[in-house]
């Protein structure tokens, strides 16, 4: 019985794991629906064809310059401003003429109907699966188009609403800024802007955190491993100058040298023992692929040969190891230490025996990786070789490119000029399961975090709903004057729309403040806490990285508005829906 009570409390968190997944969406999916139907009210307010014509032009203008200062080419900077004027003009036929409209909503709901059967279908038709999930994609597509077609026409709209209604966008400011005896609408007006804003803070400082912390585990890597190295097939392989100086003529790679790898065991003069990889290099090519040189904090690659007629440790050969290493083994320049490999010894009635040499501690090198740190040992070519009974060849090529995030179709072009014989191994693949957990920490994160946001636009709406409770005779007054509907619902929604405005501009606020100085936030949380926040043994670094993405902060943005914005719907639509006899009968 006591053998079920894990497997159940497994069972249970994900269950809940599940449901907050589904919660979340199911929110996120409302809101943002909200959100349109909020914005689609303005949309009127840009049939009048110079609104629309300038709405369109600005918005295809500006696409053409981001284009160009991103570095695309003018041609296909122009073809997509072009395309984007081209949906503006078709936004613009669903705004202005009801049957097109009618069509394209018909379509668009069938598509996604079917889209959905089918994917309910799939649950019990393994074969589907794959049509399933690309007619959902080619349904977001479609909604991603619509939603870039009327965008424009949205701004445009606002912009015409607030010169021909100034009067809504004055009474949605006086509504959040209430009188002396309302003074609570007010107070909860500002921790609706607060909570919107810690929400985006929050989000901001993590989210550069991490990426931080990424940007700087690549580095580490991409300094000690190349950006790819080129293997054979058939295994070691000779004439690897010939083959290193092809790979260096192919345009984006920078740097090459040929490298030898092989396991071997590493034991100290006390008799310690541990399992490392031993590689030999090239001193003169090594640095331009890799940052093995520039990591040396004792000795020097040149020392790595022996000198037979010595009378001390110069007689053995150099080997370059890591600090982690050297700590663990006590070791410091010129102690002798012992290599071991498996294979190589002479041969005994049970097989091959291992094969050990004495190598002496030619240098000391720290990647701040600890990975490096603790298993790589470096020696030349010509030692590994001999070590390991291998003739004049090599394990592979390593090569630098002009940019890391480039490597891989710079590796493949390598590969095709090569012939089938040879492959290639992109950094990223030397280590996926740790970038696959750093990327999904910052998802989980970004995920968990918004929920904050979620909050701010409950508060949202529990604002307006009181606001509408206390400002309900003055709903009266402005219906029974001629007010129309939709200009009630647009009054408290510009209300909420402000509310997202002010908390955006002050979370990226606070959140870029406190991201460009986290060296002094750290500072002040040591001295208050008294406990180091980044413990030199776990994360070998100092300060606390960061990396500020101009892409996640518009994300960001999007979401903190999507959820001010579509929070406002409900309550604006019940202001919209008051009767005002039922509000004035007893006024």
């Amino acid at each position: 019985m006591a053998e079920l009570i894990p497997a159940a409390l497994g069972f249970v968190s994900a269950s809940l794991v599940a449901l907050i997944a589904l919660a979340f969406g199911a929110l996120f999916v409302f809101f943002s629906g909200s959100a349109l139907l909020v914005l689609g009210q303005f949309l009127p307010f840009a049939r009048t064809p110079r609104v629309a014509v300038a709405s369109v032009g600005v918005a295809a203008l500006g696409v053409t310059i981001a284009s160009l200062a991103a570095g695309v080419p003018a041609a296909w900077a122009a073809v997509s401003g072009l395309a984007w004027a081209v949906a503006g003009a078709s936004g613009y036929a669903l705004v202005c003429y009801r049957t097109v409209r009618r069509v394209t909503t018909f379509l668009l709901g069938l598509l996604l109907l079917g889209s959905g059967l089918l994917w309910v279908v799939s649950l019990l038709v393994a074969d589907l699966t794959l049509a399933a999930q690309q007619g959902l994609i080619l349904c977001v597509g479609i909604g991603l188009l619509l939603i870039a077609a009327l965008g424009p026409l949205v701004v445009g709209g606002l912009v015409y609403h607030a010169r021909t209604r100034p009067f809504e966008w004055f009474l949605s400011l006086r509504y959040l800024v209430a009188k002396r005896r309302q003074t609570l609408i007010s107070i909860i007006t500002v921790i609706c802007v607060v909570g919107v804003a810690l929400g985006v803070a929050v989000i901001t400082v993590v989210l550069s955190v991490m990426n931080g912390f990424a940007r700087t585990w690549e580095e580490k890597i991409v300094g000690n491993r190349a950006h790819f190295v080129v293997q054979s097939r058939a295994g070691a392989f000779p004439d690897y100058d010939g083959l290193r100086a092809r790979i260096r003529s192919v345009p984006g790679v920078v740097g090459a040298t040929p490298f030898v790898l092989a396991e071997a065991i590493l034991r100290g003069e006390g008799g310690e023992i541990q399992g490392v990889l031993l590689k030999g290099i090239d001193p003169a090519t090594v640095g331009e692929a890799t940052e093995v040189e520039r990591d040396l904090i004792m000795g020097s690659l040149s020392n790595l040969g022996s000198d037979p007629e010595a009378q001390d440790e110069r007689r053995y050969p150099g080997l370059v190891i890591g600090v982690e290493l050297a700590d663990r083994f006590f070791l410091r320049l010129g102690d002798p230490v012992i290599l071991i490999s498996p294979l190589g010894g002479p041969l005994t009635p049970l097989g091959p025996a291992p094969r050990m040499e004495r190598f002496r501690v030619a240098g000391i090198f720290r990647s701040n990786f600890y990975q490096f740190d603790e298993t790589f040992v470096y020696t030349s070519i010509p030692t590994a070789q001999s070590f390991l009974k291998l003739g004049d060849v090599v394990t592979g090529i390593e090569a630098r490119t002009v940019d890391p995030y480039r490597s891989r179709p710079i590796g493949y072009e390598v590969a095709a000029r090569l012939g089938g014989f040879f492959y290639i191994q992109d950094w990223k693949e030397f280590y996926p399961g740790f970038f696959q957990a750093l990327k999904t920490e910052r998802v989980m994160m970004f995920v968990l975090l918004s929920f904050i946001m979620v909050v701010a636009g409950f508060i949202i709406v529990a604002t307006l709903i009181m606001m509408i409770m206390e400002r309900s005779r003055d709903i009266a007054i402005l219906k029974a004057m001629g007010c129309e509907d939709d200009a009630i619902l647009r009054i408290f929604a510009i209300g909420g729309g402000l509310i997202g405005i002010a908390g955006l501009a002050l979370g990226l606020a606070m959140g870029l403040v406190i991201t460009w100085n986290l060296d002094t936030v750290q500072t002040v949380v040591e001295r208050g806490l008294g406990f180091d926040v980044l413990p030199a043994d776990v994360y070998q670094l100092q300060q606390l990285p960061f990396d500020v993405v101009p892409g996640q902060l518009s994300l960001i943005a999007l979401i903190a508005m999507t959820l001010s914005i579509g929070a406002t719907l409900l309550p604006s639509w019940q202001a919209a829906r008051l009767d005002p006899a039922e509000a004035l009968r007893y006024e």
